[in-house]
């Protein structure tokens, strides 16, 4: 009785094939991807991913030459102070803020914009200096000639606006009492010429003269 043929599919009827075999992949008739088997794409909204910009790029408008200062001296060294104390994180780095650092901002400020009128005895500008002496003086327009104060109020106009924070009920009111902005004076070592019979200009009056 002749022997029945044996098929093997064992490695000893492959070890004749000269070339392998190539592997082949399931056809998939439908060309969309399948969406539940894929990864989400994370987008994240968060303001601090999103990139808000140098905040000292921000453009103020400006009165005759300059921007107009709508807080007065007392204000602005109260907000500076309260850098000081709070030390937050100057936008843009991961320096906090110093009497030093602060100064530095001033003079970046200053350098990035025009030229503006100082007082004679503050020729160099807001260096540590005079922000140390602004930050003593007392009274509603105490240092009020400082160039510390004026670009003090700059740098912190920039950064309400970079922050998003809206303008305060005091700031309104000043922008419509003084237009132009407060006179950048300090009333305790400005001397005024009055005009015969005239009375001097009570102290109130100079705190909020307007330029």
């Amino acid at each position: 009785m002749p022997k029945a043929a044996r098929r093997n599919s064992g490695p000893a009827s492959a070890s004749n094939r000269k070339e392998p075999y190539t592997k082949s992949s399931p056809k998939n008739n439908n060309t969309t991807a399948d969406k539940e088997n894929v990864d989400p794409i994370s987008i994240s909204t968060s303001t601090s991913q999103i990139s808000k910009g140098d905040y000292r790029d921000i453009v103020l408008d400006e009165i005759k030459g300059e921007v107009p200062c709508y807080d007065n001296a007392a204000t602005v060294r109260r907000k500076l102070k309260k850098l000081l104390t709070e030390k937050p994180t100057i936008p843009g780095t991961n320096k906090k803020w110093s009497q030093a650092s602060m100064a530095a901002e001033m003079q970046e400020l200053e350098k990035r914009g025009h030229p503006v009128e100082y007082n004679r005895n503050a020729v160099n500008g807001p260096t540590h200096g005079s922000l140390q002496n602004f930050l003593k003086k007392t009274g509603l327009m105490g240092g009020g000639d400082s160039p510390c104060y004026y670009w003090g109020y700059v740098m912190l106009e920039k950064l309400r606006i970079y922050n998003g924070e809206k303008k305060s009920k005091p700031r309104l009111e000043a922008e419509q009492k003084i237009p132009t902005g407060h006179m950048r004076w300090d009333p305790s070592t400005q001397r005024m010429w009055c005009g015969p019979g005239l009375p001097p200009p009570t102290m109130d009056e100079m705190n909020n003269e307007g330029r």
